[in-house]
């Protein structure tokens, strides 16, 4: 982030990295929104994505314990659908980068309904009640996005898509965080 030159799709001229406003993938693209060089820092987040993509894997593997059996096999496809979200920024990938934001969510979403139901079953209310909370949260999200690149505006959606991006995020860490407590 502190190395994003700037730039959001509401602010294109905007200086350096704006937390609520950029998505994560923008920090992705070699060249910033704003027009600047990015090269060092779409490397250094592309790294940073692919390390929180590996840590998907235990997480998959944890999760599907208490789950029923289709949770491992929809996580690792979300996992490869998130790697690919990531190695395919949109910048250069396009409509390719969106179909990969499908595939990671859609899978996502699904390994973690299952994953929710088994761990609420299985007493493990901390963990099932962090993971409603990603999934309303990144339902939510996800939602917004389908229906902005869906619709024929072509603009950017509303701004709450990234904000909810991070809400998302920091639940799904806290989620991950908790699974890999109460298991490891």
């Amino acid at each position: 982030m502190a190395l994003y030159p700037g730039g959001t799709w509401w602010e294109p001229a905007a200086h350096g990295h704006r937390f609520w406003q950029n998505f994560v993938c923008d920090l992705s693209w070699r060249t910033a929104l704003n027009g600047q060089d990015n090269r060092t820092g779409s490397l250094l987040a592309q790294a940073a994505m692919l390390v929180l993509v590996a840590g998907f894997v235990p997480f998959w593997l944890l999760a599907g314990e208490q789950g029923p059996r289709g949770v491992r096999p929809l996580g690792f496809a979300s996992v490869l659908g998130t790697a690919a979200v990531t190695l395919m920024p949109s910048e250069r990938f396009g409509a390719m980068h969106g179909m990969a934001v499908m595939v990671a969510t859609t899978t996502g979403l699904a390994a973690a309904v299952l994953a929710v139901v088994g761990q609420l079953r299985s007493g493990a209310r901390l963990a099932g009640w962090l993971g409603v909370a990603v999934l309303g949260t990144a339902g939510l999200d996800f939602a917004l996005y389908v229906q902005t690149y869906a619709s024929a505006s072509g603009g950017p959606g509303p701004l709450a898509l990234p904000a909810l991006q991070k809400v998302a995020l920091g639940l799904l860490l806290a989620w991950m965080t908790v699974v890999a407590e109460t298991r490891g």
